[in-house]
């Protein structure tokens, strides 16, 4: 039986990529870095892009964001850091908002073709390390990214296209469900019951179609 390196996969190339997004940016820095790694991340082995794991993710968003996400199940979510650690996204920016937003913690069980890459396998693997031994002088940026952070902060890379309620884990400092969510915007119990009657025959009708 012959066994196949995945060393070969290693390439300096993809090493800037990883890099690269791990040094993070602005919103167009994130788009263009996420874009490549994704490109060069799809010719990896599977057991690089797959998470079995909940993963989370720390956001600050504006009460009406929220709202939507609530109501339509509809927020947009493009290529993006997750995280296996719960303490890790709890911490992301000292945990605390910027003024005038709302910290939402989510989690989720990424979904099937969802993982762009999966940072803790990757780092795990003795051939990347070498990899990195190999080519860290040829990588620009190396102190900001792959030789600040490593694995450290535990990072999945997911490619979601938008979150329901149910991923909310926490909302503004309370672990929160959907019926913790809708009183806190609207106060009143009665109208969280219509709003949740109307969230689970969405979901219903959502089976049926399937």
């Amino acid at each position: 039986m012959v066994t196949v390196s995945v060393s070969r996969y290693f390439t300096l190339e993809l090493l800037q990529a990883i890099n690269d997004w791990q040094r993070g940016g602005d919103h167009k820095q994130k788009l263009k870095r996420g874009g490549k790694l994704k490109k060069l991340a799809a010719a990896l082995p599977e057991q690089y892009r797959t998470c079995s794991e909940i993963c989370y993710r720390q956001e600050a968003h504006e009460k009406d964001r929220i709202w939507q996400l609530l109501a339509d199940e509809s927020l947009p979510e493009t290529i993006a850091a997750w995280t296996t650690d719960l303490s890790i996204a709890r911490n992301f920016k000292n945990g605390v908002p910027p003024d005038g937003l709302r910290g939402v913690i989510f989690s989720i069980v990424p979904p099937s073709k969802s993982v762009v890459i999966n940072l803790i396998k990757i780092y795990g693997d003795p051939g990347f390390k070498s990899a990195i031994e190999q080519h860290k002088r040829g990588i620009d940026g190396f102190d900001d990214g792959i030789g600040r952070y490593g694995v450290t902060q535990r990072e999945i890379v997911l490619e979601l296209h938008k979150l329901g309620p149910e991923t909310i884990h926490c909302y503004g400092g309370y672990a929160s469900g959907r019926e913790t969510l809708a009183q806190q915007f609207f106060g009143h119990k009665s109208v969280m019951e219509v709003l949740l009657v109307m969230m689970d025959g969405i979901c219903q009708a959502s089976r049926m179609d399937a």
